[in-house]
């Protein structure tokens, strides 16, 4: 479909965004949210990205390692992200204290500033799979445009992956330091009792 049908591909991946966002409000305005839908969302969501990401690095084998590094800190961004917050006892991935970063709080508390970076980031993922299609003319250049303003969205949302990558990992690299200490000290006081 990616290929014999471009528009039917389009208008799909554009209709599964929306209906992912749609599907999120209402599970959350009906209050039938749950750690398993949050998983479930999360991981369709690197999924579908995942499968646009490698069909533009067949489009354009210039930048398939580009695509590939975007696969990678979108995957590992997410993952560490999710992980990082359950393991310190938060209730979702998108939870943020007081002491995160600026820049997550900003993008995980406001459920607007979320959308505008998610639909942006896959606005252009997918103007570029159109433009690629597209012949010259109107429509082309439409795109071109479109594909030009989404995409300083694009670069911030993926500074913001990159700061939810180092983000986590620092915490998760707390968390071991801790637990070091910890087995350290119970170590210390076994030896010191023997």
């Amino acid at each position: 479909m990616y290929y014999e049908h471009p528009s039917v591909m389009f208008i799909s991946y554009a209709l599964s965004e929306l209906l992912d966002a749609a599907d999120g409000y209402y599970a959350r305005k009906l209050g039938q949210c749950s750690k398993f839908g949050e998983v479930l969302d999360m991981v369709t969501d690197r999924c579908t990205t995942t499968v646009l990401l490698t069909y533009l690095a067949h489009l354009y084998p210039s930048l398939a390692l580009v695509f590939c590094l975007l696969i990678s800190l979108d995957i590992s961004s997410h993952y560490m992200q999710m992980y990082s917050q359950l393991i310190t006892g938060k209730t979702n991935h998108k939870e943020m204290d007081a002491g995160a970063h600026w820049i997550l709080r900003a993008y995980y508390t406001d459920r607007r500033v979320l959308f505008a970076f998610c639909f942006g980031n896959e606005a252009f993922f997918l103007l570029c799979y159109l433009g690629h299609y597209l012949p010259g003319g109107g429509w082309y250049y439409l795109a071109v445009a479109f594909t030009v303003a989404a995409f300083p969205i694009f670069v911030i949302k993926n500074v913001i992956n990159v700061v939810q990558l180092y983000e986590s990992a620092k915490d998760l690299a707390k968390l071991d330091a801790a637990q070091i200490n910890r087995d350290s000290a119970s170590a210390t006081t076994s030896a010191k009792k023997s």
